[in-house]
């Protein structure tokens, strides 16, 4: 009741200054956005649609309408939970984890309240994007659960089987992807766009340990080369004195042009460096003791481009870089 008898105050207000739908409609906005009061909005809109449906906004104001109504309730009986939502969203990244929850689950619980599965919803993708990814699944399909048979129940799933991908928990987004309606030709892609990213996702996760193995294992090797050669990795070979330079100029270039590839840039000259320090140490110390070079040297090198080429795979993975990767390639740099 405050919430009309304040949105009704607003509007006697501000009639006289008001010249049509336009600047009704602001206002709405106004409500909705900065007072954080649904039901004041709602008047609005609906006044809009009252005395100029056919002006240029009135399509837009009937969903926002139709929103709104869902949330507040036909006789306006949960405006006090749709402005606590809408206060709610207003602070999240502002308050506490524990807080947010908190008054989100207590909105959700409310009986009755057509708005409760949009916050459990919201309050799944908030913690999904703050990194809670095992909670933010888990409340995804609760939702999934609890409003099974609704239009609910889908956008959880999607939820649901997105966070998994990001989790690179395969199996469970696959069954997440699966269990989504497929009758529409909207929805079948929504499905096998999802199917798409696990069985990518799952192939790279594979490729991924088998870059490690072929990284670690390379590693072991030219360090038991350089045992085998009874050498010593000081002073540093000459490969290393004549690469630093190089590396040091490229990592520079990397970091002060562009920060997001300079990670994996860095890693993958830091492991060129070292490889080839055990390598030419190890050539090095046979050359010392007059022993046989020339195939170990063609060994060493096979390892030393296998091991700089799954670091350079790992790096590209981990940064998120290798879709990126894939489409300059094809299509070219941007600009």
């Amino acid at each position: 009741m405050r919430a009309l008898l304040t949105c009704a105050l607003i509007v006697l207000l501000t009639a006289p200054v008001l010249a049509g739908p336009d600047e009704l409609f602001e206002q709405a906005r106004t409500c909705e956005d900065e007072k954080l009061d649904p039901a004041c909005a709602l008047a609005l809109y609906e006044q809009i649609l009252r005395e100029f449906p056919e002006a240029r906004v009135a399509a837009a104001a009937k969903r926002r309408a139709e929103s709104l109504r869902a949330q507040v309730g036909e006789g306006n009986e949960f405006a006090p939970q749709a402005a606590a939502y809408a206060r709610l969203v207003e602070d999240a990244d502002r308050s506490a984890p524990d807080d947010v929850i908190r008054r989100a689950d207590a909105l959700a619980a409310t009986a009755g309240w057509s708005g409760a599965p949009e916050v459990a919803l919201w309050v799944a993708e908030w913690l999904r994007r703050h990194g809670k990814l095992g909670e933010a699944s888990t409340r995804f399909e609760q939702v999934a659960q609890r409003w099974r048979g609704t239009k609910h129940e889908a956008v959880a799933l999607r939820g649901a089987a997105s966070t998994a991908i990001e989790a690179h928990a395969w199996a469970r987004a696959e069954a997440m992807a699966r269990r989504l309606p497929a009758s529409e030709p909207a929805d079948r892609i929504v499905r096998d766009d999802l199917l798409a990213q696990t069985a990518q996702g799952r192939s790279r996760g594979h490729w991924y340990l088998i870059a490690w193995i072929v990284a670690v294992a390379g590693t072991l090797g030219l360090a038991g080369s350089l045992v085998q050669a009874r050498a010593r990795p000081w002073p540093p070979p000459i490969e290393v004195i004549y690469l630093g330079p190089i590396a040091a100029v490229l990592t520079g270039v990397a970091i002060t042009a562009n920060r997001l590839i300079a990670p994996a840039v860095i890693t993958i000259i830091a492991g060129g460096l070292v490889v080839t320090w055990l390598s030419g140490a190890a050539l090095d110390g046979l050359r010392t003791h007059n022993r046989p070079v020339r195939a170990r040297a063609v060994a060493q090198v096979a390892a030393c481009i296998l091991t700089v080429a799954a670091l350079g795979y790992i790096a590209i993975t981990r940064d998120n870089l290798l879709d990126t990767l894939i489409e300059t390639v094809r299509f070219g740099p941007e600009g």
